[in-house]
């Protein structure tokens, strides 16, 4: 009788304890964001806020995820991406081209690929064999804005 009780007794305590517990909807309300998945999934360079991803001189086109953070929208999304001047040493139309800036995240999906042309161009004067060339997103220009975390990405072009 006393194993009994004992047993009805932890059982009404394990009942109580978990028929309680509040169920939490979690529901996207903040404002729509852009991020570089490779940012989100790669460990950060030394001393700075993005990656750097390596690739080689000629390489041709390189193709970086974009995720939509957010509702996805009826409509197609012209998102903008510019090089980060201050942390870029590659030269555009020797070591790259970025295809106009522009990128499209289609209607009805979370992703967009933004893509810039490797070039084979002239390798750095003196001993730096790498040149890097950071991207940093803009967003749409109206309600779809970079995430902070994430808005950049780099590529070091190896010679």
């Amino acid at each position: 009788m006393k194993l009994f009780l004992r047993f009805v007794m932890i059982s009404v305590v394990l009942f109580t304890q978990t028929s309680c517990f509040k169920e939490n909807d979690f529901l996207f309300d903040s404002k729509t964001l852009v991020e570089f998945q490779a940012t989100v999934v790669t460990s950060l360079a030394v001393g700075k806020t993005y990656p750097l991803l390596t690739t080689k001189n000629g390489a041709g086109t390189l193709i970086t995820q974009v995720n939509l953070v957010g509702a996805q929208r009826a409509k197609d999304e012209v998102i903008k991406f510019s090089v980060d001047k201050d942390n870029t040493t590659a030269i555009e139309g020797v070591h790259y081209n970025l295809k106009g800036g522009t990128f499209t995240i289609p209607a009805k999906s979370s992703f967009g690929d933004c893509t810039v042309e490797i070039l084979t161009g002239a390798a750095p004067t003196g001993t730096t064999k790498t040149v890097d060339l950071v991207l940093i997103l803009e967003g749409n220009g109206s309600d779809i804005t970079p995430n902070e975390n994430y808005k950049k990405v780099g590529y070091r072009i190896s010679f």
